[in-house]
């Protein structure tokens, strides 16, 4: 199985400005995640579930874990584990 991302969109209409951010963790599984199945991102955090499997821009596989909203010391750890985050498209970040 090649390498695939999974992706995170990060949503606090709490904090002002709004917070919109993409979450990508580039991962080299032996499998590639299935729309339903949960997959655990993070230590003390919940399991996500699958959204949808597609592919990205690049051609390579894209599994999208659907929206979340995680607090700044979640997106740390996020961070500290290798996840990077860009900017979302549809809105301002901080």
């Amino acid at each position: 199985m090649p390498l695939f991302t999974l992706s995170l969109l990060r949503i606090d209409r709490n904090a002002s400005p709004t917070v919109m951010e993409a979450l990508f963790l580039t991962v080299d599984w032996p499998f590639l995640p299935r729309e339903g199945e949960g997959v655990e991102i993070l230590e003390d955090y919940e399991a996500q579930t699958v959204d949808s499997v597609g592919y990205g821009a690049d051609g390579s596989p894209l599994v999208h874990l659907g929206r979340v909203v995680l607090d700044d010391l979640q997106v740390k750890q996020l961070r500290k584990a290798g996840w990077r985050a860009e900017a979302f498209p549809g809105g301002p970040t901080r």
